[in-house]
C-alpha cells in the first residue's frame, strides 16, 4: 500500500494538500469542484488522511466517532479477558466479568486492557473517550445462518461455557479453559462472531446502509457535522483505521503494537481515536501482505476518504453511493479472504493429526476463526456472497472441528469438503488461484 513518509499535524496536512491540489488544477477540475459545492463554499480535494474541517464552524473538525473507538476497545478487551484463562497463571472468570465488557456501564469507570506499546495511551478510561457505549446495545438481532439463534444468544452461551471451564483446575491455564467438550474454541467464536454482529454490521448495515436517508445540509443538532457526515464517520470508526492509515505498511499492520501505532502528532502518547489500528483495519494489511495482486488497505481507505470528501462537497447520490459500495465490499472481501486463510490453516492442522506435529489446540483455534468469520460475513446488506452460499459454507464446516486421521475416508471427505468451501468463496469474490492457495 502507499504510505506517508513524514509525521504531520492533521490540519496542516489538509490545508497544504488542498492548496497544492487547487493551484495545480486546470479550469475543468476547478469547475467540477465548484459544481460540487452547492452551498457556495470552496470545495475540498481528497485529503491523504481522515481529516475534515466543519462546514459550519470554522477551524473545528467535523469528524467524530469516539463511540466506535470505545466499542472496538471493548471487543478487543473482551478477547483479552477470555483468552487469559488459557494462559499460564490464568485466573478463573465468571459470566459477570465478561458481561462487564459486553454490557459495559459507565458507572464501572473501567480502564481498557489494551496496551499501546512503548508509549502510553492519551486516555485509557472507556468513559473518558465516550459515554454510554457498550457492545450489547449495538448487536444485530438477525438469526445466525446455520444456528437459527441470534449472535447474542450464542455469545451468552459461550460466556457460560468459558466461566464453567475456568473453574476446572485441570483446564485452567490451558486452552481447554475456553474450549468446549467438542473442540470449539469459544474465545475465538465470541470474538469473531461479535466482529461481524457489532462493528461490521453497524458499519455496513446501519451507517452505510441508512446513509442516503440522512440530512447533509445543516449541522446535526447544532454540531459541527451533518447527519450524513457523522454516519459516514461512524462507519469509518468501526473499520478501525488510524487517521493516517496510508502511512502504515502491510508489514506494520500485520506486526506488533509498536508497528501498528504511531504518535502522528508527536505529543508523546497514542490516541485511540486517531493513532491506533483496530481489528478489521489490521486484517486488511495481513491479507495484503499474504496475498498477491490485492490492495485491500488502499481500496477501503481510498473509498472512505473519497466518499467523505464527496459528502462534504455535497456530491451526487450516485457518487456517494459508489464509494459506499466500494467501502462495504472492501471490508467484506477482507473478512472473506480471512476465512480462506483459516480454511488453509485448518487443512494444514488436519494433515498433522496422528503425527508428532499434531496440535489439537491450534486446530480448534483455526477452525473457530474460520467458522466465526464465516458467521460474520452475513452482516452486510451490500454483500457479494449469497445466503445460499453462506448456508453451504456452514453445512460444510459444521459446528465443531473433526479429528479424523489422514488416510481415512472421513478425513478425505472433509478435506474435499473444505476445498469445496474454497470454491464457493472463490466464486463469490473472484479471488485468484494463487491467493486461494497462499492466504
Amino acid at each position: 500500500m502507499n504510505y506517508l513518509t513524514q509525521k504531520f499535524q492533521w490540519l496542516a496536512v489538509l490545508l497544504a494538500v488542498a492548496s497544492l491540489f487547487l493551484s495545480a488544477c486546470g479550469s475543468d477540475e476547478e469547475d467540477e469542484l465548484d459544481e460540487l459545492a452547492e452551498n457556495g463554499d470552496a470545495a475540498i480535494a481528497v485529503p491523504p488522511a481522515y481529516v475534515f474541517d466543519s462546514r459550519f464552524t470554522p477551524g473545528e473538525s467535523s469528524v467524530s466517532y469516539s463511540g466506535q473507538v470505545v466499542r472496538n476497545l471493548l471487543l478487543q478487551d473482551l478477547k483479552s479477558l477470555t483468552d487469559s484463562v488459557g494462559k499460564d497463571g490464568g485466573r478463573s472468570i465468571a459470566v459477570a466479568d465478561m458481561l462487564k465488557l459486553y454490557e459495559y456501564d459507565d458507572a464501572l469507570n473501567l480502564k481498557t486492557r489494551t496496551t499501546t506499546g512503548s508509549l502510553s495511551a492519551s486516555e485509557s478510561n472507556y468513559s473518558a473517550l465516550s459515554t454510554g457505549k457498550n457492545l450489547v446495545g449495538k448487536i444485530s438481532d438477525e438469526m445466525v445462518i446455520g444456528y437459527n439463534r441470534t449472535a447474542d444468544d450464542l455469545v451468552r452461551e459461550w460466556f457460560k461455557g468459558i466461566a464453567e471451564n475456568s473453574e476446572d483446575r485441570d483446564k485452567l491455564g490451558t486452552p481447554m479453559a475456553y474450549t468446549s467438550d467438542d473442540g470449539v474454541d469459544m474465545s475465538q467464536m465470541v470474538n469473531k462472531v461479535l466482529i461481524g454482529a457489532v462493528p461490521y454490521y453497524q458499519a455496513t448495515g446501519v451507517y452505510l446502509g441508512g446513509l442516503l436517508e440522512r440530512d447533509n445540509s445543516v449541522g446535526k443538532d447544532g454540531k459541527a457535522y451533518t447527519a450524513m457526515e457523522h454516519a459516514w464517520d461512524e462507519a469509518f470508526g468501526y473499520f478501525g483505521a488510524a487517521r493516517d492509515y496510508f502511512r502504515y505498511t502491510d508489514d506494520q499492520l500485520a506486526g506488533k503494537v509498536d508497528d501498528f501505532t504511531f504518535d502522528s502528532n508527536s505529543d508523546g502518547s497514542i490516541d485511540f481515536k486517531s493513532e491506533y489500528n483496530f481489528g478489521l483495519s489490521r486484517n486488511a494489511g495481513k491479507r495484503d501482505k499474504g496475498g498477491s495482486g490485492v490492495d485491500f488497505t488502499q481500496e477501503i481507505f481510498s473509498a472512505f476518504l473519497a466518499g467523505r470528501t464527496a459528502i462534504t462537497n455535497q456530491g451526487s447520490v450516485a457518487e456517494i453511493s459508489a464509494y459506499r459500495q466500494t467501502a462495504a465490499n472492501g471490508m467484506e472481501k477482507v473478512i472473506a479472504a480471512t476465512v480462506v486463510h483459516y480454511i488453509n490453516d485448518t487443512l494444514s492442522d488436519m494433515s498433522d493429526l496422528g503425527t508428532a506435529d499434531e496440535n489439537i489446540a491450534n486446530l480448534n483455534k483455526h477452525w473457530a476463526e474460520m467458522k466465526g468469520y464465516t458467521v460474520a460475513l452475513q452482516y452486510n446488506p451490500f454483500r457479494l456472497i449469497t445466503d445460499g452460499q453462506l448456508a453451504e459454507l456452514h453445512g460444510i464446516m459444521g459446528k465443531a472441528p473433526i479429528y479424523e486421521k489422514p488416510g481415512s475416508n472421513a478425513y478425505n471427505t472433509q478435506v474435499n469438503n473444505y476445498k469445496r468451501a474454497k470454491d464457493v468463496l472463490q466464486a463469490a469474490y473472484g479471488f485468484s488461484n494463487a491467493n486461494m492457495e497462499n492466504w
